[in-house]
């Protein structure tokens, strides 16, 4: 006996609407996701996505004096942008498009236009600097591929071997070669970085990392910028979130590595 159910509009109209909704809540959580372990000084609001890196269209970065917001795009992994606030206030940034740029200053109105994907704002008071974007699309594997365990190199040695982080070793090419591949894999953040801050300024850091391939110190050269100058010190910090966030191989004993970047 064939047995006959009668259609519920309703319910059809309920379930597409369902259907329609989740869909379009997918799109909107791939359109950035936040790289918090780069960034200072962010907080996050109007976000419907369930991870909290994951940022859906119509939320806001809000960012607070001295904060710096690093982002990329969901739909192309090699795509990153990064903010830096420069003036004495909080900076609103809301995700108003699901198309590059992505991101619009929802409380300066003086901002230029995007070109060569840069955006500057100033603080439509005294002229000044209060924020500025940038984004690009890297071409370097940030997680390089045959990078071996190894404790030591030009400048990377171990802090039981020696303690002193200026004073340079024979060099084993092997592990030379190990150094060149994460200075190389991070090169392109570090482009990003100054191109944010426009500036050629050279320094030289050195930074321990630890058995588990974590980094907690970073030592700028003290004769090389200058402490009193925001300008070096907003550089140096966002090299510094780079040299943090980079994922380093693990080895058997806590080393040091050096670079002039």
């Amino acid at each position: 006996m064939l047995l006959k159910f009668k259609t519920n509009p309703l319910l059809i109209s309920t379930l597409f609407f369902l259907g329609y909704t989740s869909i379009l809540h997918a799109d909107e959580c791939g359109v950035l996701r936040y790289l918090v372990n780069k960034s200072n000084g962010i907080t996050i609001s109007g976000n419907t996505c369930k991870t909290a890196d994951d940022i859906a269209l119509g939320s806001e970065f809000n960012l607070m004096p001295g904060a710096r917001l690093w982002f990329k795009s969901q739909r192309s992994a090699d795509t990153q942008g990064i903010c830096q606030n420069r003036s004495p206030n909080p900076i609103r940034i809301s995700v108003n498009s699901d198309q590059p740029p992505w991101i619009k200053p929802s409380d300066l109105a003086n901002c230029s236009p995007w070109t060569n994907n840069k955006m500057n704002c100033d603080d439509g008071k005294d002229g000044l600097n209060a924020l500025s974007c940038v984004i690009t699309t890297l071409n370097s594997d940030p997680h390089p591929k045959g990078l071996e365990q190894r404790t030591t190199s030009v400048r990377m040695r171990s802090l039981q071997i020696q303690g002193d982080p200026n004073k340079d070793e024979p060099s084993q090419s092997n592990a030379e070669a190990d150094k060149e591949k994460v200075i190389s894999a991070m090169q392109p953040d570090i482009s990003l970085c100054r191109a944010l801050n426009e500036t050629d300024t050279h320094i030289k850091l050195t930074w321990l990392v630890d058995t588990n391939g974590h980094v907690n110190t970073v030592i700028p050269a003290a004769d090389e910028y200058d402490e009193q100058n925001d300008a070096d010190k907003l550089v140096i910090d966002c090299f510094t979130a780079v040299i943090k966030d980079f994922s380093y191989p693990q080895s058997s004993q806590a080393v040091w590595l050096s670079n002039q970047f």
